[in-house]
């Protein structure tokens, strides 16, 4: 009797002993956004600690939709990893995260686990990022895909990203990738219809804001927002097309030469700044006897109107044919230009 409640107590220490310094780790995965579910079933995979497609399935034990799988491992264990919906061994049936800012593009935009001091449940959603478990699922949404050429800068070894204004967040949101290795970079990210917002692109992941690119004083550059990019409300799916540091609107990095040229905010003035039918441009005085360019461009880039005007003080731009949104009107003389924000709102 003696001996056998020794053999319980050393076999108790054993398991102790052996388990000492390991985590339970669970998963929760939402499959709402799956049409359906593999006959195969749905897995986890990917990275160092979770092997290939099959090796771990997660179940459906209250058949309501949240696959769960708990696996134990040493206390600090971290991996890459990913769901599969189905045992695919070519990773095919894998989840589509690329350019979601839970992806990383250089370990096959596969989500990240850093390490687990403790037990952890992990509650995910199939294709999206959220890490409640919810699957915000936007119903009435658009795709809006950017790609962006760097042809003209050395990329950051910390990447590329797309940021900025009240929908793209802060530098290391929004990955972009070169899947194509031809220096054009990209990232798709779905919105509601009618969203807007202005944004700006960063050559590395920098928390100050400071590898911004600079497009002060181009059309694209609204001066009243830190001398961002703007684009207007998306009803439809969208590709926008530039140059990092450059307002071109066809992908290309070529603009024209503007020389020497000095902004100066004195140039001129606008009257109103919310417009219907027209605006009033007011000449400094300097200027009034100069040829005048003026050139008129949407959000996008494309140009509405450009003229030359000379020996004047003022003009008056008809805007009835303008459609409501976002304009940039650039002025320019021989040394001299200035960009300021109008908005038409019909």
């Amino acid at each position: 009797m003696i001996t056998r409640l020794i053999q319980t107590i050393i076999l108790s220490i054993l398991i102790v002993t052996s388990t000492i310094g390991q985590v339970n780790i669970t998963f929760e995965v939402n499959t709402s956004t799956l049409g359906s579910i593999s006959p195969d079933g749905l897995f986890i995979g990917g990275g160092s600690g979770f092997g290939k497609p099959g090796e771990n399935r997660l179940a459906d034990i209250d058949g309501n939709g949240i696959y769960t799988i708990t696996l134990q491992r040493d206390k600090g264990f971290s991996s890459f990893y990913i769901f599969l919906n189905g045992n695919c061994e070519d990773w095919s049936c894998k989840e589509k995260l690329a350019g979601l800012p839970c992806s990383d593009p250089k370990n096959f935009d596969d989500r990240f686990l850093p390490p687990v001091m403790s037990d952890t449940t992990i509650k995910a959603c199939f294709n999206t990022c959220d890490n409640d478990g919810s699957c915000t699922i936007i119903t009435d949404s658009v795709d809006i895909t950017f790609e962006l050429n760097t042809s003209e800068i050395e990329v950051d070894p910390g990447g590329l990203f797309l940021a900025g204004g009240s929908g793209f967040g802060v530098a290391g949101d929004n990955p972009m990738i070169d899947p194509e290795d031809d220096g054009i970079y990209t990232v798709t990210v779905r919105r509601a219809k009618g969203f807007l917002s202005y944004y700006t692109f960063l050559n590395g992941n920098c928390g100050d804001w400071s590898c911004k690119e600079n497009i002060e004083g181009q059309p694209c550059a609204d001066p009243d927002a830190f001398n961002d990019r703007f684009i207007p409300p998306v009803m439809n799916d969208t590709i926008i097309k530039t140059c990092f540091a450059k307002c071109t609107n066809d992908g290309s990095c070529q603009t024209a030469f503007i020389g020497e040229l000095k902004t100066d905010i004195n140039l001129f003035t606008i009257r109103p700044t919310l417009v219907n039918d027209y605006i009033n441009i007011q000449y400094n005085h300097e200027s009034v006897s100069m040829n005048k360019e003026i050139k008129v461009v949407n959000s996008s880039g494309q140009v509405f109107e450009k003229f030359i005007t000379k020996n004047n003080a003022k003009t008056q731009l008809n805007t009835l044919s303008y459609t409501s949104g976002v304009y940039f009107i650039t002025i320019q003389t021989s040394n001299k230009i200035l960009t300021k924000k109008f908005i038409v709102q019909k």
